[in-house]
């Protein structure tokens, strides 16, 4: 039986009903990053179509749960006074597409959200060319890749007939694009863009790749998004929590002349948590850290490692309604439950017993 049949009936039958009644007092996290606005599409949980962005906050805003501000529910959480069904909106890093397109639909919704902010892309104002390749790889009608390897001068032929010849090729060139001294990075990931059909300038200049400059942090700000902490340099890890000595100031700092929000809240770059980091967090006046780690939040929840429902571009409607509900979160809760009884049931511990 097919997921999307399992979760109609589970609809149908009254299932996410139930599941919302028994999750009504958890806080809901939704997490976002950017949003697609070339031809085609590529991300699921990095970009996310406009048209479908626009769709979900419609739905939000017509629904039961109650969309708070991030501090709003932060506090809530602690002291009992959440509202059934509480929801909070985050997005991640501060790509163009969250001013350009998200903040104006949010605006129309009358939702407030919160921008995790990696400030290090800001102030370069340079193209994510890592996953600018990554995109054009997977979008190029082109059978093949034939490029001058700068490194060693040698010609690569890729074979990009297959997901598994686009996959080789993604991980080769973005080695070499990390091998590369910075003056030369631009000239490669040309060469690479228009031998793939694509037009570089035009890419470059839609800033789809591109992030938010403080002008426009200042004017999302301004216009009611709040702005939150994301580290400058979006690399943390989990050996060395000590960097968040280092990250969270410069960050706080990079924004603070230009916002009024708290600059209070975190989030972890690409989820990367350990609970070593806590006390750092916690010795910098961080409030609240989010994780991307799929879940809702109670009052037993750390603070410092709350879960989030990542929203993607490959989410139908049906999913992000069983999510919502708390059906799939009963889900999980119900197989992780089955997990420890079949570790505290297996052979191996009994004869141990």
């Amino acid at each position: 039986m097919s997921r999307n049949l399992i979760l109609q009936i589970a609809k149908w039958t009254g299932l996410f009903a139930i599941a919302g009644q028994l999750t009504r007092k958890r806080l809901r996290i939704l997490g976002y990053h950017g949003i697609w606005f070339l031809e085609g599409h590529f991300g699921n949980h990095l970009f996310m179509h406009p048209g479908k962005f626009r769709a979900r906050m419609e739905w939000l805003r017509n629904s039961k749960y109650t969309v708070l501000p991030l501090d709003r529910a932060i506090r809530g959480l602690a002291d009992s006074t959440l509202p059934p069904y509480s929801t909070v909106i985050t997005i991640d890093d501060g790509w163009y597409g969250t001013c350009s397109y998200m903040l104006p639909v949010l605006e129309e919704c009358a939702l407030p959200a919160t921008l995790y902010v990696y400030t290090g892309a800001v102030e370069s104002q340079e193209p994510v060319q890592k996953i600018l390749l990554a995109a054009l790889i997977q979008l190029t009608d082109k059978q093949g890749l034939v490029i001058d390897d700068p490194v060693t001068s040698r010609e690569i032929d890729f074979d990009l007939g297959s997901r598994e010849g686009k996959t080789e090729c993604t991980r080769c060139v973005q080695d070499i694009l990390l091998s590369l001294p910075d003056g030369r990075i631009d000239s490669f990931c040309r060469q690479v863009t228009d031998t793939l059909g694509f037009e570089y300038d035009r890419i470059i200049a839609s800033r789809q790749f591109g992030f938010m400059s403080y002008d426009d942090i200042a004017e999302a700000n301004r216009r009611g998004l709040d702005i939150q902490l994301h580290t400058h340099t979006h690399d943390l890890d989990r050996e060395r929590p000590e960097d968040l000595d280092r990250e969270i100031p410069v960050n706080r700092e990079a924004l603070a002349p230009h916002v009024n929000s708290s600059l209070e809240h975190f989030c972890y770059p690409s989820g990367v948590c350990s609970p070593g980091m806590f006390p750092y967090l916690e010795k910098l006046g961080v409030k609240s850290a989010v994780l991307t780690e799929p879940g809702f939040v109670t009052q037993r929840s750390h603070i410092y490692s709350l879960k989030r429902i990542l929203d993607g571009d490959l989410i139908s409607q049906l999913e992000f309604e069983a999510e919502m509900s708390g059906f799939l979160e009963l889900v999980r809760e119900v197989k992780q439950y089955l997990k420890k009884l079949l570790r505290y049931d297996s052979p191996a511990r009994v004869a141990y017993c």
